[in-house]
This record gives C-alpha cells, sequence and structure tokens, in this order.
C-alpha cells in the first residue's frame, strides 16, 4: 500500500477511483452505516456480495483492542492508575465515543484489502 491508498483508506473513499466516500451519510448521524451499492463517481460495486461486510467485525475487533491495549499501558504504566472503575471507564469511553469512526474505519479497510477492487485511477 502506497501513501495515497493509505489516505483513501483513511478518508472512507472508493478503492477504485479514491474520490466519493463509500459511506452515504455522516459520520455521526443515524444513518453512518450505510454504505453506497455503488461509487457515485466510477460506479465501482462497493458491496462485492451480501453480507461482504460482516469480516469488517474482525478488524474493528483489531483497532478496539489496541484502543484498549493502550489506554491500559498509559493509565497503568505512565500514570500509575490501579482503579479498575477508572481503567474500565476510561478502555470503553472512546470506544463508545468513537464507534462510528472506528465502525466507518473497519468497514473501509476491508473494502480496500479484501474487496478486490483495484485503483483504476481519477474519472
Amino acid at each position: 500500500m502506497n501513501f495515497t491508498s493509505i489516505l483513501a483508506v483513511l478518508n472512507n473513499r472508493c478503492p477504485s477511483c479514491r474520490e466519493k466516500s463509500i459511506f452515504t451519510n455522516a459520520a455521526y448521524s443515524t444513518s453512518f452505516h450505510k454504505v453506497h451499492k455503488r461509487c457515485p463517481n466510477c460506479n465501482a460495486n462497493l458491496v462485492p456480495e451480501t453480507g461482504f461486510y460482516y469480516g469488517a467485525m474482525y478488524v474493528s475487533y483489531a483497532i478496539n483492542t489496541a484502543i484498549i491495549l493502550g489506554v491500559m499501558f498509559v493509565f497503568t504504566v505512565l500514570l500509575d492508575i490501579d482503579d479498575v472503575s477508572i481503567l474500565l471507564a476510561a478502555a470503553i469511553g472512546p470506544m463508545i465515543v468513537f464507534m462510528p469512526l472506528i465502525f466507518r474505519l473497519s468497514r473501509s479497510i476491508y473494502l480496500h484489502l479484501v474487496g478486490g477492487i483495484k485503483y483504476q485511477g481519477k474519472k
């Protein structure tokens, strides 16, 4: 993956044209999870098969695990806090606040890596 493909993943862009968003609505809306069936710009199929995005749950799990481990490291090692309730709140809080962003990022990563869509350039 080169730098522009990483930016396309982080910005939730179509893997084929890298111009339009994969998602139909804003991240913090009630429809944050809705994906275009086809890219509005290049007509690439963004839902390769029924249930395709179930695999993105594994990516989301890895992202959330990294958040929990990072927060636990900061609080226990760097800040020397051992209170379990504070650790739980500090670990679960960011996961709840950033849930729509993590959800969208995991789908974007999964589509770019597993979706089988190659970059075609700007259209």
